[in-house]
């Protein structure tokens, strides 16, 4: 059972937005103190937008929450960990790429991103990042998914909301299932601070609480 802050379907999609959204650039940039600061400040790692049962969503809770303004926070361990995990120097241990971990020879696959790349032109969307980084990053695919949770509650037409409904749930299961989960246990095995911890977990369950939703 998932819902949002009062239980209706547009508190829903805002609430997975938002967290998607945070989650989501923590992976594509470089943390700044200023920006955990701030989130701090919202109490939003203690407060999450969203109730779930979801046994990783819990998972995620649980790190986030130790996250607060009464613990002193190492953030030379969250940049150590952004750079150990995802950075571009050396080998990374949680390569953010679909296609690493989809294809047989576990290198970033520009079929792959080309694919990712065609899926967002059909909606008129082009990543900022376009040429710097590939389009099957997950920081770029989960930038894609909040534009069509953010575009889906606000359309009155039902066959509109149909047809986004529709490849929202095609593009999690062909691009993001069938890789987030071996991303996350490469994650969880090598990171050192809650907080990225925290946003593998909160990543994985958001998506799938999204999918259930959507069935």
């Amino acid at each position: 059972m998932t819902e949002g802050s009062s239980g209706n379907e547009n508190n829903f999609f805002a609430a997975y937005n938002l967290l998607l959204s945070f989650a989501g650039s923590f992976i594509l940039h470089e943390p700044k103190s200023g920006c955990i600061s701030d989130l701090i400040e919202m109490d939003l790692f203690q407060k999450l937008p969203v109730d779930s049962d979801n046994p990783k969503f819990l998972m995620a809770s649980g790190y986030l929450r130790k996250i607060n303004p009464d613990r002193p926070l190492d953030y030379d361990e969250i940049i150590n960990d952004h750079l150990e995990l995802f950075g571009n120097k050396g080998k990374t241990l949680a390569p953010p790429y679909g296609s690493v971990y989809m294809s047989a020879d576990s290198i970033i696959n520009d079929t792959t991103s080309l694919e990712v790349r065609k899926i967002y032109y059909a909606y008129g969307w082009k990543s900022d990042l376009q040429g710097k980084v590939p389009d099957d990053h997950l920081g770029i695919e989960l930038q894609f998914i909040n534009l069509l949770l953010d575009k889906y509650p606000r359309l009155e037409d039902d066959i509109c909301r149909n047809e986004v409904k529709k490849d929202l749930k095609k593009f999690i299961r062909l691009y993001i299932s069938p890789w987030i989960y071996s991303w996350n246990k490469d994650l969880q095995k090598n990171a050192e601070s809650d907080f990225y911890k925290g946003l593998g977990y909160l990543i994985v369950s958001s998506v799938e609480d999204i999918l259930s939703y959507l069935e």
